[in-house]
């Protein structure tokens, strides 16, 4: 656990800022003698705008480098579903957990300290069952509304379609349920989120929904996925948004951080595994007969590598070496069929790549170069 304490320290001052920004948003829209509610006598429109303020809050740490080392989860919810599958350990997940009360509780400080007895009239923005709904309702509204939005975040981190943009899809959900929802259970979605007011306010009363709800919620999601694609479980990542410039710590990855000058293939391995480049730039070389090393191919986004070898169960032909700092991911042969099932899109680029290289060496042998094709 000490190895990973700069990302808990990432998740604490994420959910910090998320909770700050979210927790004064409910401040500035509801809080009594607020111009907000002069200047936005609707209801309807202060909810919508304190669900984008909230909601933007949090997109805008994942996205930031405290979110894209931690991996922007900010919920317990979502550090529960992703323990769940399998994708993050135990210890971790029990340190993640910790960080976002510790950050929450800080983040709703700073509001209490910043916005004194306007953020205390709307009880530093206590969830409670909304008013005509019974506690019943509210706790099976959170379980509802906790599914969906960890659904989503599952299915998109593991469908490469959707997952560089899964912060944004889950920022316009949350968006969105704060809008329709919040009338009837506050639309916490989040343990860490609720109890941080709740225990700053000394109010705990039927705030047991509020940690159970999402919880639950959260095992459905991942319990319907596993269902119906548990086929593709090896596909994303633990975090909600990946780039090649933070390690990750969570298990089955299938994410590649790797450092220019890095050795990627190597000429004569067995292949067991191709790569999509995701970010960056690869060098494909080869080694001649008398010993020099020639650059066959510069490799880009988008671009595969090692895939020829993969299929045809031969050597690899080439070195493949990053030019770079790169991310690439990583596609086996267990997962191989399913890429190509499943995303058409990932199918044309590949196809089109194997194309080129096919032309290439064509008119490679029409020039009598025989013997500078390349096949990693």
């Amino acid at each position: 656990m000490k190895a990973h304490l700069p990302e808990y320290l990432a998740e604490f001052l994420g959910t910090a800022i998320m909770m700050a920004v979210g927790i004064g948003a409910v401040t500035l829209m509801w809080s009594q003698g607020s111009v907000m509610r002069e200047l936005i006598p609707s209801d309807s429109l202060r909810r919508l705008l304190t669900g984008i303020l909230f909601a933007s809050g949090g997109t805008a740490v994942v996205l930031s480098p405290l979110g894209q080392r931690s991996g922007g989860h900010l919920n317990p919810a979502v550090t529960f579903a992703f323990w769940w599958k399998g994708q993050v350990s135990t210890a971790d997940a029990f340190a993640y957990v910790l960080s976002q009360v510790l950050g929450a509780l800080l983040g709703v400080c700073v509001v209490a300290a910043v916005a004194g007895s306007a953020a205390r009239s709307v009880q530093l923005g206590l969830t409670l069952p909304g008013e005509g709904y019974s506690v019943a309702t509210a706790f099976f509204a959170e379980v509802l509304i906790t599914f969906l939005l960890v659904f989503l975040i599952v299915y998109c981190v593991n469908d490469q379609r959707f997952a560089r943009r899964t912060p944004y899809l889950a920022g316009g959900l949350v968006a969105f349920l704060v809008f329709v929802e919040a009338p009837v259970s506050g639309t916490s979605l989040n343990p860490a989120r609720s109890l941080a007011p709740a225990m700053l306010m000394h109010a705990y009363a039927d705030q047991w929904l509020y940690l159970l709800g999402p919880l639950l919620g959260a095992l459905a999601a991942v319990a319907l996925f596993s269902h119906f694609f548990g086929r593709d479980q090896r596909a994303g990542c633990a975090k909600l948004f990946h780039t090649e410039r933070y390690k990750c710590i969570f298990t089955d990855c299938v994410y590649t951080r790797v450092a220019a000058g890095t050795v990627v293939l190597r000429q004569g391995e067995v292949a067991d595994k191709a790569y999509v480049i995701e970010r960056g730039t690869l060098e494909v070389r080869r080694r001649g007969s008398d010993g020099a090393e020639q650059v066959l191919a510069l490799l880009g986004p988008g671009d595969w590598v090692g895939e020829m070898a993969l299929l045809l169960g031969l050597p690899r032909s080439a070195t493949v070496v990053a030019a770079q700092d790169s991310e690439l991911r990583e596609v086996t042969v267990e997962n191989f069929a399913h890429v190509i099932a499943e995303h058409p899109t990932e199918t044309m680029r590949l196809l089109r790549q194997l194309c080129e290289r096919i032309d290439l060496a064509d008119r490679k042998l029409d020039l009598g170069q025989a013997g500078t094709g390349m096949l990693t």
